[in-house]
């Protein structure tokens, strides 16, 4: 198995320094999936809890977030690596460019005493006399996954969704959902055709709900169809998810430039949608909960 990857878009490092970021709030464990295409950050998901989050990148634009991508998995059949790591070691082998410029960061899979996902890093320092380049090296240990378990991992790509519709800025939402968990364990999402979405709880004495107007809405497409036709007839969606899961979420985001889409089929799972720059995408799946 090999893997290599490097980056040297100042942006995209930070974007990816902040995806690692958003992931270590979320849970403690990383899964790295290394694919010929595309490289996909997740984190682990309890099978009864329904919540999936995972970052994909492409990984085919020399000019794209990688500017270099080698990768040959465990077979010809499977050529796929999975490993996981903890997020927090991830998230600190990384923390230095978080207030410091780099020329690149390269991340491969080595193997001393143990599998190691190896970050390596180089800067300029200046000063009166000389220029430095020094680079900075960490070594993260790595569990590489077994195939037998990769099926642990995988993740609902295949969801039908009834409703598509734009939301706005990731500040509004961050101060909105701050106070609505404060006031009831879940919140309503509804999206209308109307271009309207609406967050609402309810508690028993009183119910608050939020409105946002002139967002597109359209009839979200059946996932992975080419076919132009819409899967639903549903003028309106909704789905009534955990508040402080979701505010959780937009608690950690600090993305540059993001389009943020929520899809929804109804009374059933909520899916936000994080679409990056240099095709590169966050995507959030919440079940319903507690939906009479």
């Amino acid at each position: 198995m090999k893997f290599r990857a490097v980056m040297n878009d100042g942006i995209n490092i930070k974007e990816f320094l902040n995806v690692i970021s958003t992931f270590s709030r979320m849970q403690k464990n990383l899964i790295i999936n290394v694919q010929p295409s595309k490289l996909i950050l997740q984190i682990e998901s309890e099978a009864y809890d329904g919540q999936y989050l995972w970052c994909e990148i492409d990984a085919t634009l020399r000019d794209g977030f990688f500017s270099e991508y080698l990768m040959d998995g465990i077979d010809s059949e499977h050529n796929q690596i999975y490993m996981t790591c903890l997020a927090a070691s991830f998230l600190r082998a990384l923390s230095y460019v978080r207030n410091n410029a780099v020329e690149y960061i390269k991340l491969k899979l080595i193997k001393t005493h143990m599998p190691c996902l190896a970050v390596e890093m180089s800067t300029t320092i200046t000063n009166d006399q000389d220029v430095l380049t020094p680079k900075i090296q960490h070594a993260i240990p790595v569990t590489v996954v077994p195939r037998s378990e990769w099926n642990q991992y995988e993740m609902p790509l295949e969801v039908e969704y009834d409703l598509s519709i734009a939301m706005p800025s990731a500040k509004s939402l961050r101060t909105l959902l701050d106070k609505k968990k404060n006031l009831a364990p879940t919140v309503t999402l509804y999206a209308t055709l109307n271009d309207e979405l609406s967050l609402v709880v309810e508690t028993e004495v009183v119910t608050v709900a939020s409105h946002y107007r002139n967002l597109k809405c359209v009839p979200a497409r059946k996932s992975g169809s080419e076919q132009d036709v819409n899967p639903t007839n549903l003028s309106e969606a909704c789905c009534r998810v955990d508040t402080k899961k979701l505010a959780a979420l937009f608690e950690t985001l600090n993305f540059y430039d993001v389009i943020m889409t929520a899809n929804i089929r109804h009374e059933q799972a909520l899916n936000i949608r994080f679409d990056m720059r240099q095709n590169a995408f966050v995507n959030y799946i919440l079940p319903a909960t507690n939906f009479e």
